[in-house]
């Protein structure tokens, strides 16, 4: 098998795929559209003005944008001023009684308009905490703290079993998820301040966080994000317990696709992905890892990464919705500017963060992708072209003389990388590349299914309208693929910005006395394709490749 290389990123320190991704949804929040990221647009949430859609969920949209942008910007290493006075605008539209949007419903009861109020405060709430984190300044504290006031007050009532009872069903957006995501936003406060009250109603809130069928992925997960903030805040090893725990089960509940998807709402519901839910399971799994050092949150982490997240990203920028067929993705499909396209900025600043982790007293380069790392007075730069060339390059930005180990991770996808290990007094400015050798893998759907999807290193191989429009010509369901056998698959790349593509044949369905030609490439490549396009990456298998034997493994329990 030979070695391949990938490649990702370029900010204004690094040179990939993913710093690509990212400048390009981070300059489409600031200068792209439509529509267009202006003050009056943003905070017509907040004040509230309803002139656009999903101004009910008050301050949603205004504190993801503050907070991506706060932490993105702290990235790139520059300042934003239109950022700066959007929130200098917010602090005035403050309710007296320390909360954003319209008036909440009185008399003890509570509405679904309630909570979508709520959900939209605990999104503004930890968005202004991330802009403190990067930006101090005590009147934007104090605004979150008078947010974080407000909900201690109205706890009782939103922490009652009789409103438990009545939102944890099928309420979907404004559901009792609406009341759980705010403990990221409490804890951060807490960390802030001090003060117990909103520990303490961080804690009540994390007994409160279950899953249950057709909730709405993307809250259960914020919730399950901001009870490891709360493992972190207080070291108290049930949270953690808590955390692993319910990641384990949603794996086991076939909530979590091949592409390494979370489904927007949770089976039996489960419709179309979302990019805020791939975000949040991105982090989660990468916070996981980060705690336990168990393979089997990284491997998730990267499988979320370099398919689901990637193919999420429209070609703009943007990150949203694309239904889901059972064999892979339809129109039409949504870019979520409302929500998603945030929540994706969001999880790519994680990342750069993530790629390399002190433990063993070594610098670990665990995920092959653009970031940074460092280990006591050693500091480097990650510059990963795996795409193009299956390489990842470390470069020493700061060293202090002293003898340092860098190692790398193996990832389930590769056979081998080279140089698993570097122990030396390193250079400032030395670099070291890092090549890794791919496995081509194949998944079986299910038992008694012919049916299997095929990944090359860590990304999910599919057939695409755009690629090869005839494989889905009436009736595409009874085509059967041919997949060339173990150690005869090849893959090609000529100019692409993958360079994993597979050549196949097929018989057609409506005319199989013809067979035809496809070609199979990483569904992260939607992003640079046609909106309207369909994607399929569970194949069917003609006979002789239904006797291939398959060398792939779910995640690692």
């Amino acid at each position: 098998m030979r070695i391949l290389v990938l490649i990702l990123v370029s900010i204004p320190l690094l040179a990939g795929d993913l710093t690509s991704r990212f400048d390009l949804t981070y300059n489409r929040l600031l200068h792209g559209g439509p529509p267009h990221f202006d003050a009056a647009f943003v905070l017509a949430d907040a004040a509230p003005q309803h002139t656009r859609r999903f101004t009910q969920f008050s301050g949603d949209v205004s504190g993801r944008y503050i907070g991506a942008l706060a932490i993105a910007s702290q990235l790139r290493g520059v300042q934003v001023p239109q950022l700066d006075a959007i929130v200098t605008e917010l602090l005035r539209l403050q309710k007296p009684d320390g909360h954003f949007g319209d008036p909440l419903s009185t008399g003890g009861t509570v509405t679904t308009n309630d909570m979508a109020i709520m959900w939209g405060n605990g999104r503004l709430l930890i968005g202004l905490m991330e802009y403190h984190r990067v930006k101090p300044r005590a009147d934007v504290l104090e605004t979150a703290r008078k947010i974080g006031d407000f909900l201690v007050s109205v706890a009782p009532l939103y922490n009652s079993e009789v409103v438990r009872k009545e939102y944890n069903g099928e309420k979907f957006a404004v559901g009792y998820i609406c009341w759980t995501q705010h403990i990221e936003g409490l804890v951060a406060l807490w960390q802030s301040t001090k003060e117990n009250r909103y520990l303490e109603l961080a804690r009540a809130l994390a007994e409160r966080t279950d899953r249950h069928p057709s909730q709405h992925s993307h809250g259960y997960l914020t919730s399950l994000r901001g009870i490891m903030d709360l493992y972190r805040a207080t070291g108290e090893r049930k949270y953690l317990d808590q955390v692993a725990r319910e990641w384990q089960s949603l794996v086991a509940s076939g909530n979590v696709l091949p592409q390494g998807a979370v489904p927007e709402m949770f089976a039996p519901a489960i419709k179309r992905d979302e990019g805020c839910s791939e975000a949040d399971w991105l982090r989660l799994s990468l916070d996981l890892w980060r705690e336990t050092h168990e393979p089997k949150y990284v491997e998730q982490a990267q499988r979320t990464l370099f398919n689901e997240l990637e193919m999420n990203q429209f070609s703009n920028g943007d990150f949203g919705h694309h239904p889901l067929t059972g064999d892979g993705i339809a129109p039409p499909h949504a870019r979520a500017w409302w929500c998603c396209t945030m929540h994706g900025l969001r999880a790519l600043a994680t990342v750069f963060d993530s790629v390399m982790m002190e433990r063993d007293g070594k610098l670990w380069l665990d995920v092959p992708a653009d970031g940074k790392g460092k280990a006591g007075g050693l500091r480097v730069r990650v510059d990963s072209s795996l795409e193009q060339d299956g390489s990842v390059k470390l470069t020493i930005l700061a060293t202090d003389g002293k003898s340092h180990t860098i190692a790398v991770r193996q990832p389930e996808w590769a056979s081998a990388v080279s140089g698993p290990e570097f122990t030396r007094v390193w250079k400032q400015g030395e670099t070291v590349t890092i090549k890794y050798e791919m496995e081509t893998r194949v998944m079986r759907q299910a038992k008694g299914k012919a049916k299997a999807a095929v990944f090359y290193g860590p990304w999910l191989l599919g057939v695409d309208m755009q690629a090869t429009p005839n494989y889905f010509d009436e009736p595409s369901s009874q085509n059967r693929v041919s997949l060339p056998a173990g150690e005869r698959i090849t893959l090609s790349s000529a100019n692409d910005s993958h360079f994993a593509h597979l050549g196949v044949t097929y018989l057609p369905g409506g005319y199989p006395m013809q067979p035809q030609s496809a070609v199979l490439r990483p569904i992260a490549e939607y992003s640079h394709g046609s909106d309207s396009n369909r994607i399929e990456w569970w194949l069917p298998l003609d006979g002789e490749s239904e006797r291939l034997d398959s060398n792939y493994t779910q995640p690692r329990k």
